[in-house]
């Protein structure tokens, strides 16, 4: 049994099947081709981060983000919070 095997399967009856942290494009492309339900993949996380085209392209029907918009938000607020403190500027408005 794999470890998608484990997580999730069509006879649960579930509408999506998620599989997390698949390794690399060719794990998702033997997923989405062995299942007949549309494949959520979870973007962000680290070293697992392709392109809309590449999962698209591999039968990723679904995109899930995670915490990946608050990681991005929490990085820039700490950021432009250190930059007031440490050198009071205000130079991370002119970054976005």
């Amino acid at each position: 049994m794999t470890r998608f095997d484990d997580c999730t399967s069509e006879a649960t009856g579930a509408d999506v099947l998620f599989a997390p942290g698949l390794p690399d494009l060719n794990a998702v492309r033997a997923v989405c081709a062995s299942v007949a339900k549309p494949v959520n993949f979870m973007a962000g996380l680290r070293g697992r981060s392709f392109t809309l085209a590449e999962l698209e392209s591999a039968g990723v029907r679904r995109i899930s983000l995670g915490s990946a918009l608050y990681r991005v938000a929490m990085t820039s607020f700490i950021s432009a919070t250190k930059e007031i403190r440490e050198k009071g500027t205000f130079g991370f408005v002119d970054r976005f």
